[in-house]
């Protein structure tokens, strides 16, 4: 599965070459024995051009030889997704199976090329999946393609983390040295003043949904995204009081989630995410033509946006899939050159585009060609 942190890799990687190899994969079928052969192919050609641009055979074979092993894996070739994404570059390879189709396609350039892979992390197709119950809490970050549990975090894990620490503090209310320091002090107290159970358990579950939220909301407020809450309408209602995010989407899945299979945990968060999906794009879109027909900080000059991308001024991408721009960034004297059809070294610009404005923090939204101005198949709201 293709996450946020794989790209950041992508991202990262600054050294010449850069090897992309993109390719459909079948997961049955005669297909899946051509796929090995095309992916052979890819191989013997970007051979070729490396040597074409005078690197030593044996320097070829090490960046190469990452993906020539698996030409003959078989159990590799039965086990595929609708795509298969190759990266390879000096100290440095990383394959990956994804969920959608991609082209056939190699690139050899300075970066890695992205683009076929940016619907997969479209920031405003991308949502958290918190579930909670009295026993167990997950948070998830997903999308339409991908959903993957978030793991490094200290997360509470249900009310016998509370009730432990309960009896812990009255078996030792007498010493004066005996208090948890983790807690906030009222479960025990207020069992001393006589609780009944299930006043007590009340109390220990308002306990551990705050706990909760305290260990979650960094978490959302590093990477902001709709949020969307998977508990039992009690538990919905009690976290809702105590976790005023923003974020937080007023529709949930209103199910006790712990028995639930991922994929169909993943299933029901779309159908909840999706109209918000659609809200997103559809109010980034018109803020983009408020600003371009008000003279304000939006370009959709390709020119403009591939330096703007290199300069971090841009704020919001928008691009449609499939529809390149070849040329060259000349930095010594600031130029963009641009083809119409591609010629001998030249990059996609709007690839090139994109992993800049990822790179330095900036966003990725890809819409319909019919959604952007004539003037070209791109557009961006700027920082500045």
């Amino acid at each position: 599965m293709f996450l946020r942190h794989d790209m950041d890799e992508l991202l990262a990687f600054d050294k010449s070459p850069a090897i992309s190899i993109y390719l459909p994969a079948h997961p049955v079928g005669r297909e899946v024995r051509q796929d090995a052969i095309r992916l052979r192919n890819l191989l013997s050609e970007a051979a070729k051009r490396l040597g074409a641009c005078d690197m030593r055979g044996p320097e070829i074979d090490r960046l190469l030889r990452p993906a020539r092993r698996l030409v003959d894996d078989e159990e590799f070739w039965r086990h595929q997704e609708q795509g298969l994404a190759i990266f390879l570059g000096t100290g440095f390879e990383r394959i990956h199976k994804v969920p959608v189709a991609v082209p056939e396609e190699l690139t050899i350039a300075s970066h890695f090329c992205i683009k076929p892979l940016l619907r997969l992390l479209d920031s405003t197709g991308s949502f958290w999946v918190l579930t909670v119950s009295a026993a167990r809490t997950r948070l998830y970050q997903g999308s339409r393609w991908t959903f993957a549990g978030v793991t490094g975090l200290d997360l509470p894990q249900g009310i016998s983390e509370i009730w432990n620490e309960t009896e812990y503090e009255e078996a030792h209310k007498a010493s004066p040295t005996g208090r948890n320091l983790r807690a906030s002090g009222g479960v025990a107290n207020t069992q001393a003043f006589g609780e009944t159970p299930g006043e007590l358990h009340k109390t220990q579950l308002i306990e551990l949904l705050r706990r909760i939220a305290a260990a979650v909301e960094p978490v959302i407020k590093r990477q902001p995204a709709p949020v969307i809450l998977a508990a039992e309408p009690k538990i919905q209602g009690h976290f809702r009081e105590i976790a005023k995010w923003k974020e937080l989407l007023p529709e949930g899945v209103l199910e006790f989630p712990d028995a639930m299979p991922s994929d169909e945990l993943h299933k029901k968060a779309c159908a909840v995410f999706a109209p918000r999906e659609d809200e997103a794009r559809a109010e980034w879109l018109g803020r983009l033509q408020t600003l371009l027909g008000n003279n304000g900080k939006a370009t959709a000059t390709p020119e403009e946006i591939v330096k703007a991308a290199r300069y971090g001024r841009i704020d919001r991408l928008f691009l449609c899939e499939g529809q390149p721009l070849w040329g060259s960034f000349d930095e010594a004297h600031d130029r963009v050159i641009a083809h119409r059809d591609p010629r001998e070294g030249d990059d996609d610009l709007l690839d090139y585009a994109a992993l800049m404005t990822l790179r330095q923090g900036g966003n990725v939204t890809l819409v319909d060609r019919t959604q952007l101005p004539p003037t070209g198949p791109a557009a961006a709201i700027l920082r500045y």
